[in-house]
């Protein structure tokens, strides 16, 4: 298999990819060759120990974080796994190659509480238009920068069994549809504001908006909601969509729909880490444990 070959893997590799996902694994693999370049390694003759090698690299000459190893070892991996699978390279020498432990403490992805999120939302009504559309879809909807961006007049027109429905396309490119109760419609339509079709955030020239417009958007909401301990980001108020539709009631099933989780685990992480300190098994131990104070 010569480096030729191997680049037209590549390309049919990374050809179901599209956005984002496309330009990260494409700079990954390209940080890749260059590395196996500057070594003196064919990408395509590597053996495991040198795979091993780059991976110290990342870590020790580049002094990444091993979850930041570890997601650009992804593409790195995928890539040898194709060609193992397609009869083109004899071994995968990335199959075993030992990859960095992953070890974290739980995170608070709680950030913002109900009655912030509520000021949040008054003043994204107050400031009107994109304003009003953007806060709602964010933080009512758990959408995604990039989705938020990417909505469409058009994609919540449709009517099924009574319900207003949001139909998009999600992370990796997998379609969505979700209800849209009636507080957020009338933020669509603020948006819209009487167009029938086109993207429905837009910039003030009406360009279309970027998601580096839409977290402009959200900081200056949180400034005007009177946010000040953090900085409002659009990935914060998908986090505490999740969090607070937990508080809410709502099982892990429904707001692993709501959130799009491909896995449950992962919506598990949120009710975990919003619970973890309140109902710790250290208080029932203790109190199980504790001996009693006898009044003298």
């Amino acid at each position: 298999m010569t480096i030729t070959k191997l680049s037209a893997l590549t390309e049919d590799y990374l050809r179901p990819y599209t956005g984002h996902t496309l330009e990260l694994y494409t700079f990954y693999l390209d940080r890749f060759y260059g590395w196996c370049a500057d070594e003196g390694i064919d990408p395509a003759l590597a053996v495991r120990s040198q795979v091993e090698r780059y991976i110290q690299h990342l870590l020790v000459g580049r002094r990444l974080s091993p979850a930041s190893v570890c997601t650009a070892l992804t593409p790195v991996r995928g890539l040898y796994r194709f060609a193992h699978q397609e009869c083109l390279i004899a071994r995968d020498p990335a199959q075993y190659a030992r990859r960095p432990r992953i070890t974290s403490m739980p995170r608070d992805t709680s950030g913002l509480d109900r009655f912030q999120m509520q000021a949040f939302l008054l003043a994204g009504q107050n400031s009107g238009g994109r304003y009003y559309a953007a806060a709602y879809l964010l933080a009512c909807m758990a959408l995604r920068a990039a989705e938020a961006c990417s909505i469409r007049v058009e994609d919540y027109q449709k009517t099924i069994r009574g319900h207003r429905v949001l139909e998009f396309h999600g992370k990796g490119g997998a379609p969505a549809r979700m209800p849209i109760p009636a507080p957020v419609i009338r933020a669509l339509d603020a948006a819209a504001d009487g167009r029938s079709s086109g993207n429905l955030l837009l910039r003030r020239d009406g360009g279309d908006l970027s998601r580096q417009g839409l977290g402009t958007i959200t900081n200056t909401l949180g400034r005007r909601a009177g946010i000040s301990q953090v900085v409002v980001r659009p990935h914060l108020l998908r986090h505490n969509c999740i969090t607070n539709a937990l508080e809410s009631g709502a099982s892990i099933r429904k707001v692993q729909d709501l959130a799009r989780h491909t896995e449950p685990r992962t919506t598990m992480r949120y009710d975990r880490n919003r619970t973890s300190l309140d109902d710790h098994a250290i208080h029932s131990l203790v109190a199980y444990l504790a001996p009693t104070h006898e009044d003298d």
